[in-house]
């Protein structure tokens, strides 16, 4: 009996190691890299405007941005001087960064409106590629903000509106 069981072991090594030999587990195939166009970016400013065309300032931060206190920040600054968004502003132009060691890829829209008072802004817009989805880096569009990557020098296109708090 115990030939037979030896033969048996023998057989089921000699199994597993074939098995072994020949199996090659799949590997993980990278996904595909996203194209990230001014479209996409575009698009983001798009839902963004229309988010608060619908729902106001509320939550504005959290549903927009990616930077959330940067955008809390800066959305209490713009509350506190009394500047809310008007109408659609306009894609002036855009210009892709590509990523560095410290910054994402990113599409930096600049965009031009008018306040709900009147007022003329041009502003900063950067979109950044957060796990294969466009998302709006700060949110706020309608201060005359210019973009992170330059805020020791902030660029000299911008305008910002002034406070339109009554007197």
């Amino acid at each position: 009996m115990l030939p037979i069981v030896r033969r048996i072991a023998l057989t089921v090594v000699v199994a597993l190691m074939v098995v072994s030999c020949t199996f090659e587990p799949e590997q993980a195939k990278p996904l595909p890299a996203v194209a990230f166009t001014s479209e996409m970016a575009e698009s983001v400013l798009v839902e963004v405007v229309a988010g608060v065309s619908k729902n106001g300032v509320a939550d504005f931060c959290s549903k927009f941005a990616r930077s959330t206190a940067t955008c809390e920040t800066l959305l209490k600054d713009a509350l506190g001087r009394c500047l809310l968004p008007g109408d659609k502003p306009i894609v002036k132009h855009s210009v892709h960064l590509p990523a560095t060691e410290k910054y994402e890829e990113t599409w930096q829209l600049v965009v031009q409106g008018r306040t709900l008072d009147g007022q003329k802004y041009v502003s900063d817009f950067p979109i950044i590629l957060s796990a294969g989805t466009p998302k709006a880096v700060i949110g706020i569009y309608w201060t005359g903000q210019g973009y992170g990557r330059n805020m020791d020098g902030p660029p000299k296109y911008t305008v910002p509106p002034q406070n339109a708090c009554p007197r």
